[in-house]
């Protein structure tokens, strides 16, 4: 049985706890360490922990956990990190991988030090059982040459404010809603960014303006192979959380979407719409949670590298950087 604790909580944290706890088996969480009340309420009385703590060094002094969920803010994620790894815990860290590019580097050397424990970070768009016959056709050239990639992922301000007064959402949207769609374009198409610029606005939640940060923006990201890439992401919306995604290359496009009643992939080359049946969906969270603790209990190698989380990061300080200058970011440095 594996032994998990969890650092931090929040609505990934909160995915992450339910699947560990109650969908994944030889895993428990035994214990949860967070600032926030919610979370210490939640873990207690719906997952029925004894271990409950406001302190993360009170969850690391248990001295039993084989495993340690990294769900904090990513400002804390050096720290966390660190001391989870000293413990003596394998280590899963929700994304980003942290707040800026050089704690990013920093990590990269940490968990370099400590190779006999499994340390990934969580992108769980990569587990998303619609892209893999997407990555596979591009791989194979059926689409031909990548023309033009179009992302559109949108999530609520799930607080539901008056529109002066947004609490401040700490990843901003460039690190949140944009990053998971930065790594998927990079990992689908096997190109590495060159610039962006970015483009936005605040314009339900202007409080987030004066945050230096929007409810909408786009970008439009050129990479290696002359791929373009159109990201927009926004918090208003009236359909909940999802996303969209266009792939276009010289011989056929690829469209997957959150808004038809099943999620279907068309591929214009036959014209053929396919429908995933319903046994083929499950949660993208529970999927690469489920890769993540098998590689754990077998030894398997990590599917992606702890680099990948970094490059995601300095990909989306440049967004956020173009968005505060107005002005196109190079990232060929």
């Amino acid at each position: 049985m594996i032994r998990a604790g969890i650092i931090g909580w929040g609505e990934n944290g909160k995915k992450i706890a339910n699947a560990l706890h109650f969908q994944i088996k030889d895993v428990e969480v035994i214990g949860i360490a967070t600032e926030n009340q919610e979370g210490r309420d939640y873990a207690m009385n719906k997952m029925g922990l004894k271990h409950v703590f406001s302190n993360f060094s009170g969850l690391l002094e248990l001295h039993q956990i084989d495993m340690i969920c990294v769900c904090s803010d990513g400002d804390r994620h050096l720290n966390h990190v660190k001391k989870s790894l000293s413990s003596g815990s394998n280590t899963f860290i929700d994304h980003p991988l942290a707040s800026n590019v050089e704690d990013c580097r920093k990590l990269e050397k940490i968990i370099d030090n400590y190779p006999s424990y499994k340390s990934t970070v969580a992108f769980p768009r990569r587990f998303d059982h619609r892209l893999e016959p997407v990555q596979r056709d591009i791989i194979e050239g059926r689409l031909g040459n990548i023309l033009r990639v179009d992302c559109h992922t949108y999530e609520p301000i799930l607080q539901q404010p008056t529109e002066d007064e947004v609490p401040k959402v700490r990843k901003g949207i460039f690190m949140d809603l944009m990053l998971q769609d930065i790594d998927m374009v990079r990992w689908l198409t096997g190109e590495e960014y060159e610039s962006v610029y970015v483009t936005g606005n605040a314009h339900k939640y202007p409080s987030l303006k004066r945050q230096n940060d929007a409810d909408t923006a786009i970008a439009i990201a050129k990479m290696s192979g002359s791929v373009l890439v159109n990201f927009i992401s926004s918090r208003v919306t009236h359909r909940g959380s999802g996303y969209e995604l266009k792939i276009v290359g010289t011989n056929g496009e690829i469209n997957i979407s959150q808004l038809d009643k099943y999620d279907k992939l068309v591929d214009s080359i036959d014209g053929k719409p396919f429908y995933l049946s319903s046994g083929a969906k499950e949660n993208d969270y529970l999927r690469l949670l489920k890769d993540y603790v098998t590689a754990i209990k077998n030894g398997n190698k990590i599917k992606y590298q702890i680099e990948d989380a970094t490059e995601a990061t300095r990909v989306a300080v440049a967004m956020t950087k173009s968005f505060l200058l107005g002005q196109e970011v190079s990232l060929k440095s």
